[in-house]
């Protein structure tokens, strides 16, 4: 009886370090399974960083004008245009899906956010889906303002449940789950792929991936492993630290958790903005993230991702806008020289004078406008003048630093191959 009563122990503790393991290499080893190749050919346009600002906000006075020559690049001058000529070639050229992910308004203004959504309907009329996400312009924010001659005064902001409900119709309305703390979803684009959307911009945790978002994201995670379905997640802050300096407010908070549970259960890849930077990361894994730059800053870039068998291609496309403004005919040039002019205009106010204070400053102009599109090139280095911006010790000199440690690349243009 004795040797009975060994031998079931055994065998339940067999059994139990079996299930254990089987537990175990789910969670932690799923990046090794076998999963579905994408039979359907997706391609989806991807935009972020609009930061759309309605025009019964602006009378374009001195104060606006002033504002928008001392930020950073965002051609707000031509907002409105810039966004109806994204609508027009949206339209024209007939994507599976639009995703927006984040900033979509300048400030979080509620008349923008009203503008946008009813520009976006003409897009969901013509029969393409639209999903949106916040970002940390647009929520409960104190700067949503309205600007006339030379001031500005407040106006009203939106919340997280007004946000759902003007935007109901562009992912929400459609999702087939929901985070309930947080405007996370799943929206379904074919029956053999979701999109996670991944809301950090909580009011009680701006930036922060929360434990009960974690949770919600693995539950999904794990039913579309179960249902043999491949995800693509998006968010607005980066999953990954594309530059030495963009770390704090740029990327979430509990970042490295999310990666490993994203490469455990086999995500195709992640895709961002709010750099305003065009990117492409990987981890030690090999996973991806591309960072798609503002829509609002030259060259005004938007993304386009191909999805078929196990392949996914990504390309940045230059917005065309050169018939939007009759002031600017050749709007592609006046935008470029807006953002190396305003470069210009931040190294003259951080250098002292100094004989080559002008070369200094054309070389960061020339840098940042290079670096901001994703085609940095070694032609335009200058280890002569950088090594005057390094002996400064500004914030533009560890900037500058932080592109030289960059691996230049063409970060418009990107495939690979997904597990």
């Amino acid at each position: 009886m004795k040797k009975i009563k060994i031998i079931s122990v055994l065998v339940l503790l067999i059994l139990s370090f079996s299930i254990i393991s089987s537990f175990l290499h789910h969670n932690k080893g799923q990046r090794n399974a076998e999963y579905r190749w994408l039979e359907e050919e997706v391609t989806l346009f991807v935009a972020t960083d609009l930061h759309y600002l309605s025009p019964e906000l602006t009378d374009h006075g001195e104060y606006f004008e002033g504002l928008i020559e001392s930020g950073d690049g965002k051609v707000m001058e031509y907002c409105e245009e810039v966004t109806d000529a994204f609508i027009r070639q949206v339209i024209e050229e007939v994507p599976d899906a639009l995703i927006l992910s984040g900033d979509l308004t300048f400030n979080g203004e509620k008349a923008s956010h009203v503008a946008l959504a009813e520009k976006l309907s003409t897009i969901e009329n013509a029969g393409i889906p639209v999903f949106v996400l916040p970002g940390n312009h647009d929520l409960n924010n104190p700067m949503a303002v309205s600007f006339h001659k030379d001031g500005y005064s407040l106006t009203e902001s939106i919340n997280a449940q007004q946000f759902e409900k003007l935007y109901l119709e562009y992912g929400f309305g459609d999702a087939i789950c929901r985070d309930s703390s947080s405007l996370s979803y799943i929206a379904e684009i074919t029956p053999e792929l979701w999109l996670l959307m991944l809301d950090v911009n909580t009011e009680d945790s701006p930036g922060i991936l929360t434990e009960k978002t974690f949770q919600w994201v693995e539950k999904q995670l794990q039913k579309a492993v179960r249902q043999d379905i491949r995800v693509l997640a998006v968010s607005h802050q980066n999953l990954m630290q594309h530059n030495s300096i963009f770390s704090y407010g740029y990327v979430m908070e509990n970042n490295e958790r999310l990666l490993e549970i994203y490469e455990s259960y086999g995500v195709i890849c992640n895709l961002s903005g709010h750099m305003h930077i065009q990117h492409i990361m990987h981890s030690k894994e090999g996973f991806t993230e591309i960072a798609t730059s503002s829509l609002m800053v030259s060259p005004d870039l938007y993304g386009r991702v191909t999805l078929k068998g196990k392949t996914v291609a990504y390309s940045a496309y230059p917005l065309d806008v050169c018939v939007i403004a009759p002031a600017q005919p050749d709007f592609p040039d006046y935008a470029e020289t807006f953002l190396w002019e305003n470069a210009y205009r931040q190294a003259e106010a951080e250098l002292t004078d100094t004989p080559e204070k002008d070369s200094m400053c054309r070389f960061f102009a020339d840098i940042n406008t290079a670096y901001l599109s994703g085609k940095m090139s070694a032609a335009l280095w200058d280890d002569r003048l950088f090594q005057q911006w390094q002996a400064e010790g500004t914030f533009l000199s560890f900037y500058l630093q932080s592109i030289l440690e960059d691996e230049w690349q063409d970060y418009t243009e990107y495939s690979f191959d997904f597990p």
